[in-house]
């Protein structure tokens, strides 16, 4: 009887621990940036993050125009484009930095109508 009582409880420990780090791990995006424009409108939103170099990064691209333009865009603290993303497209790329620093990661609209949700981790 003690025996199915500790391998219980052990069963139950491992899946809170399991249930817990997954929990964390899927909301520490390093961005996280969603939009949903009914009408046109001319914008944009993004953020920071810090990354070393040979250091490799997950976009995760969803985005569907019906009108205007959308610009998804990553630059290196120099203002360098290390990469132009695909808009209108559900997709994930993993990206390796190229150097230490600072990255500038930005979605920008112009008369545009449509969803976006774009993040990276």
């Amino acid at each position: 009887m003690r025996n199915k009582l500790a391998i219980i409880t052990v069963g139950i420990a491992a899946i809170l621990i399991i249930g817990y780090f997954k929990f964390f791990s899927d909301f520490s995006y390093l961005v996280n940036t969603k939009g949903n424009i009914t009408t046109a409108n001319s914008s944009g939103s993004g953020g920071t993050f810090k990354g070393k170099k040979g250091e490799k990064v997950d976009f995760f691209c969803n985005s569907t125009v019906k009108q205007g333009n959308l610009a998804i865009v990553l630059k290196d603290s120099n203002g360098k484009v290390v990469k132009n993303f695909e808009a209108n497209k559900d997709y994930k790329e993993q990206i390796s930095l190229d150097k230490d620093g600072e990255y500038d990661f930005s979605v920008k609209y112009e008369n545009f109508v449509g969803i976006f949700d774009i993040k990276c981790k």
